[in-house]
């Protein structure tokens, strides 16, 4: 099947391309199959302006609806003849294709070990606790067996987690089965220690800390870490004095009652940079009522 153009058409049409080939200059021609198709009169053609070539009068083919099956692959003896109705056709059926999603195989597969770890790892728990976790009775805890009564016991236990693991306790440990004997030390020769035999040794111990008498007149932050207050330091030296002046009775009582030595635990070395500090009086029951009596007695002494 070719085309062709004549040189007065405005479109190009078809040419003969065989026998069994429907060609459009042919007419009353039909597809392969089909009835002669009934050509309509022809129509007439206005007459060309001029300036344009003439349109050539050509019948045109009226083609009737289609009263067979639309689908092309149909075989011409399969269709129905001409002039019979068609069938109905069947509404197209939809099928809908859900596709699932598959879970991961892979992480499933681990959870799935990951479980049975637990699982089983709880269960070897409750077993081992079941066999091993058992309190045995006082009379076991606070008995004191002899030897034999020893030897008997951890005979009775081995035989027992024989059985426990379904074998016979007796074929490992028969009833023949002794302890060897207990050689006896030192092949009855009494035990001398080495350290008998030494000489006497002196030992010196260098204590850690100075005994010295109670100070009644000391100021810590001045005399002992070296504080300086510039040219306030007498005047605060001074009322440091009159204070253990007037407390001198309630440390003499102290002394008294707990002691006249005092030590420097508790304190840091001379000369170490303390922060200034507030240090209490240090008054006592014993010292208190002995400067109270001592203020009183001054009071009317010295009216």
């Amino acid at each position: 099947m070719y085309f062709q153009k004549p040189a007065d058409a405005l479109v190009p049409v078809s040419g003969s391309g065989g026998e069994d080939v429907a060609q459009a200059d042919e007419p009353g021609r039909s597809a392969v199959g089909l009835p002669d198709i009934p050509t309509a009169p022809p129509l007439p053609q206005p007459a060309a302006p001029p300036g344009l070539l003439p349109i050539p009068e050509r019948p045109i083919a009226v083609l009737p609806p289609p009263a067979v099956s639309a689908d092309p692959w149909v075989r011409p003896e399969a269709r129905p003849p001409a002039g019979s109705a068609a069938p109905p056709a069947a509404p197209p059926t939809v099928v809908r294709v859900v596709q699932e999603k598959k879970p991961d195989e892979k992480k499933d597969d681990k959870k799935t070990d990951f479980t049975k770890e637990l699982e089983k790892s709880a269960a070897d728990d409750r077993e081992a606790r079941a066999k091993y976790v058992r309190i045995p009775p006082l009379s076991d805890v606070f008995a004191f067996p002899d030897d034999p009564r020893l030897e008997q016991a951890i005979l009775d236990r081995l035989r027992y987690d024989e059985r426990m693991a379904g074998r016979d306790p007796y074929a490992k440990y028969p009833p023949t089965t002794a302890f060897p004997p207990e050689p006896v030390l030192g092949g009855g020769v009494a035990y001398v220690p080495k350290t008998a035999a030494y000489a006497p040794t002196r030992v010196n111990y260098n204590a850690l800390y100075v005994v010295h008498r109670r100070l009644h007149f000391e100021e810590k932050n001045a005399e002992r870490y070296g504080w300086d207050l510039g040219i306030v330091q007498p005047l605060v030296s001074a009322m440091y004095f009159y204070k253990d002046v007037l407390l001198w009775p309630n440390s003499l009582a102290s002394g008294c009652a707990y002691g006249f030595y005092d030590t420097n635990v508790g304190k840091c070395m001379p000369g170490s940079p303390t922060p200034y500090m507030l240090y209490p009086p240090g008054l006592t029951v014993t010292g208190t009522a002995f400067e109270g009596v001592i203020i009183t007695g001054a009071v009317f002494a010295f009216p």
